[in-house]
This record gives structure tokens, sequence and C-alpha cells, in this order.
């Protein structure tokens, strides 16, 4: 019919070639498509999701795919509050709808359920350090409790336990009998 047909005879069986992605993909890796003589889509699966993703932060956000890769450079490929690394949610300001920085999905859920509220984020912060200080100080206190009751009973054994005061760490008993061959030993009778 006069059109040039390209060689894919070198393509294994079950897979197709991708000019997008340089390599030979399998077919699992397609949707399928009535559409077409194949039966399967003319993207892969992996494509697909690129494509549909730049196109969302195109539609949502109005960046490039240029842009979004220039911003996670900025970052260092770094969520911009915790440095989690590669930071999959986009923040932006509410009101004005502009883009603020790449995020990790906790941060961002953070911020979200915060309101964007600067004063509820201090004040929650002020209340995390506010009790981690108290428990601080609550455990130097404690220390100084058990450090003055150790001090106060010099030579007394812990409480609950069963050693004698004044005692060594050693046994009382001087051979490695047991209690029935002492029984026997003092009965007379002699060791078998």
């Amino acid at each position: 019919m006069g059109k040039t047909v390209r060689d894919h005879s070198w393509v294994p069986d079950g897979f197709r070639w991708r000019p997008a992605c340089e390599q030979e993909v399998a077919h699992q890796n397609f949707d399928k498509s009535s559409r077409t003589a194949s039966g399967l889509t003319g993207w892969c699966k992996s494509c697909k999701s690129i494509a549909s993703s730049n196109a969302y932060y195109f539609r949502k956000y109005k960046l490039t795919h240029r842009e979004l890769s220039a911003l996670r450079a900025a970052q260092q490929d770094r969520c911009g509050i915790c440095g989690a690394s590669e930071p999959e949610r986009l923040d932006h300001d509410h009101v004005t709808g502009k883009v603020r920085a790449f995020l990790c999905q906790r941060c961002n859920q953070g911020l979200g359920l915060f309101r964007d509220e600067p004063y509820l984020l201090q004040v929650a912060a002020l209340h995390v350090q506010g009790h981690r200080e108290n428990q601080a100080i609550e455990a130097v206190a404690e220390a100084a409790r058990a450090a003055e009751d150790g001090a106060s009973r010099p030579g007394e054994p812990p409480v609950g336990s069963q050693r004698r005061p004044g005692a060594s760490g050693t046994s009382t008993r001087s051979t490695g009998r047991s209690s029935g061959s002492r029984r026997r030993t003092q009965a007379g009778e002699a060791d078998g």
C-alpha cells in the first residue's frame, strides 16, 4: 500500500516495542482496548501514569513537568518540613492557590488538619514541647527520689530482695551436693 512498516520481528512474543520507553514492554503492562488490532492500548501503564500525573499538575496548578522537576531539585527531593525523601504531595495555599513546596503525606495532612493556621500550629508545638519538658522534669525528680531512698539505708538489700543484710553474694553451701545426698550422708548411707 506504499506505507513504511517498521520491522519488529526481533521483539519477543508477549512483548511490544514502546518508543517512548525505548524498550520492549510485556503485554500485561498495557491496558486492553477493543479499538486496536492488537487488543492493547498504545501506552504502557507506567507511561500513562506519568502522563496522567503531568496532566493533573498542569490542570490544577499550571505547572509543567520541567517546573515540577526544578522544584524537586531545589528541595533536593526532600519534604519541605521534615526532610523525608521523595515527597509525594504538592503543598499550596488554599486561598491564593500558590504552590509552596513538595511535602510528604504526613506533613501535608498535618497542615490540612490544622487548617493552614499558623497560630494553631504554634499552639500545638508549645503543647507538645510543654509535655516533653514536664516528662523530663518528672524523670529527674524520680531519679532524685530513687537516689535519696538508696542513700538513706546503706547496707540494706533492695526492697523485695531475699538477701540478708551483710551476707556476701556467695551461697552458704560449700559443696555441690544436693540436699538429698546430705541427708543420706547424715543418716550414714554411702554415696553410690
